[in-house]
């Protein structure tokens, strides 16, 4: 594999693992509210995070992701 938009900052939340060892995660580049979720076979997320070079979303970027999912969900945006 090969890193995408290197030189970009990547951030990765788990949300979840599921029965048969497979990662739920939002990740996200630039800005934590610009994500996508994905679901990858446990070794496969390992090799996809070392080969972005992410890091865990802060407490602040879940906070922010949190206040936007809300706005979304009840139509603030």
């Amino acid at each position: 594999m090969y890193e995408l938009m290197p030189n970009e900052k990547k951030f990765v939340q788990i949300i979840n693992i599921k029965e048969g060892g497979f990662v739920e995660f939002n990740f996200a580049v630039g800005e934590a509210v610009m994500n996508v979720e994905l679901l990858l076979p446990y070794r496969a997320f390992i090799e996809f995070c070392q080969n972005n070079r992410v890091s865990f979303f802060t407490k602040e970027q879940e906070n922010e992701l949190l206040i936007d999912n809300k706005n979304w969900k009840y139509g603030l945006n």
